[in-house]
């Protein structure tokens, strides 16, 4: 009969710090797709403010309509500015989830291999004891035969 993987727990372990790891990466690449998103959404929206606001220069508008138009580009800038800021840290973020997910994964493949290993092993160790077990059977056979016969 084989013996167990003396490592088994240890394979366990790491199988399960792979998984963790990969269902935080996923975590992490959907907040950096939410954060590019939101960072796409305030410069469409200042583009189209930008736009508005070229138009009512051209027809000519009161200045403090102007005043209040500027402020409020200036405030979409600043939330433009902290949003990618956000972007950047998230990015970091998958940046550090792929590190610790490649780590797991080399950790986890290093233990699948000794594993492999252990498990060739055994069958070797088995086919061995197999054959012995039938050489010793045909040997047997072979005697009881010779003892009968002469």
């Amino acid at each position: 009969m084989a013996k167990p993987f003396p490592l088994q727990i240890l394979l366990n372990l790491a199988q399960e710090g792979s998984d963790a790891a990969a269902v935080q990466l996923g975590v992490v690449n959907g907040h950096d797709r939410d954060m590019q998103k939101r960072l796409q959404l305030l410069l469409e929206y200042r583009s189209e403010y930008s736009t508005r606001l070229t138009n009512v220069t051209k027809t000519g508008t009161h200045s403090m309509d102007l005043r209040n138009f500027r402020e409020f580009m200036d405030k979409i800038d600043v939330a433009i500015e902290q949003q990618r800021q956000l972007v950047a840290a998230a990015k970091r973020e998958v940046e550090t989830g792929q590190i610790h997910w490649h780590k797991q994964q080399r950790k986890l493949k290093s233990f699948d291999t000794l594993s492999q290993r252990h498990r060739s092993a055994e069958r070797k160790t088995e086919a061995r004891q197999e054959q012995k077990e039938q050489d010793d059977f045909a040997l047997r056979g072979f005697l009881s035969q010779r003892a009968i016969l002469g």
